[in-house]
């Protein structure tokens, strides 16, 4: 039996909970995945995964080979990049994943120049708001916005996530500018809509943090949707300080500040966050992309 194989077949049904989709990701028959799982079942004398006819999932001794294995090859991966040292010259394919509005915005032109100087880097980028996994999903390096996170990662503050109301000059001179949320209310807002919900935005009162009850004029799931509209003249939106920068400093944007504080997050500003492995930094291509990314995005706050 391949015995990295039938691993590489168990991690993808974990993840995904489905022997179809599976099959897919390696183009091979359902049934090609399923006996390979079960003769490494046999072989372990365990069953990794409860089989329905509707259903798969791990079972208890299961979820934890899992992890174990998962670890395993994380480090087998790193292991064999590491043998990448020995070249003067940084190669492979790197994977980025980033915020769609971040990366369009600020990411891709900044990776133009990175590929221009790195010829022999493939660039592989997944723009997305979904949260990521970086070794679960192989992922070399995400951007993210939100608080600093924890946990076996390495995050490095390229910039703040303050968001800030913003409107065009023409929209301000024909509705007029809201000084407080009470006159706000009455404006037509645009609201951006988030991977699970419509994100609604949060005001710092007397009485403290409370949800405005806006009637949405626009609704996006794309912030350049977003800004397209705003800069149409239809409304006011709340959208993150370092994707207005440009519009403000030439006019085309005029920033709104209200009595009251106003975001989309109660827990405060957050930050712009590059992340890394530790491990991985020693791994040529990361290593020349975290640096070179840190100095061609970071910004004071």
């Amino acid at each position: 039996m391949d015995r990295m194989r039938a691993l590489q077949y168990l991690l993808k049904v974990a993840d995904t909970l489905s022997f179809s989709q599976a099959a897919r990701a390696f183009d091979v028959p359902a049934s090609s995945i399923s006996r390979r799982i079960a003769d490494l079942e046999a072989e372990l004398g365990a069953t990794l995964l409860h089989r329905t006819t509707r259903a798969v999932r791990l079972t208890e001794i299961g979820a934890l080979y899992v992890e174990q294995v998962r670890a395993g090859m994380s480090q087998l991966r790193e292991a064999e990049e590491l043998l990448g040292l020995r070249s003067a010259t940084p190669s492979g394919t790197l994977r980025i994943s980033a915020m769609p509005s971040y990366g369009q915005l600020l990411l891709m032109p900044a990776l133009e120049r990175f590929s221009d100087r790195y010829p022999d880097i493939v660039l592989d980028v997944h723009l997305s708001d979904a949260l990521v996994d970086l070794g679960r999903d192989q992922v070399d390096i995400a951007i993210r916005g939100g608080r600093q996170p924890q946990a076996r990662v390495v995050a490095r503050k390229l910039d703040s996530h303050r968001f800030v109301l913003v409107a065009t000059p023409q929209y301000l001179a024909e509705a007029g500018t809201p000084e407080n949320i009470e006159v706000l209310l009455h404006h037509r807002c645009l609201l951006y809509r988030g991977p699970h919900s419509l994100i609604r935005w949060q005001a710092l009162t007397a009485e403290g943090w409370q949800e405005l009850p806006t009637v949405p004029a626009f609704i996006c799931n794309d912030g350049a949707g977003l800004m397209a509209m705003v800069l149409r003249h239809k409304g006011i939106a709340l959208l993150p300080g370092w994707s207005v920068a440009g519009y403000l400093q030439r006019g085309e944007l005029v920033r709104i500040e209200l009595a009251e504080p106003v975001s989309v997050s109660r827990a405060g500003e957050g930050g712009i966050y590059l992340l890394y492995q530790a491990g991985r930094y020693q791994v040529p291509k990361v290593k020349v992309a975290v640096d070179f990314l840190l100095a061609a995005l970071s910004q004071p706050d």
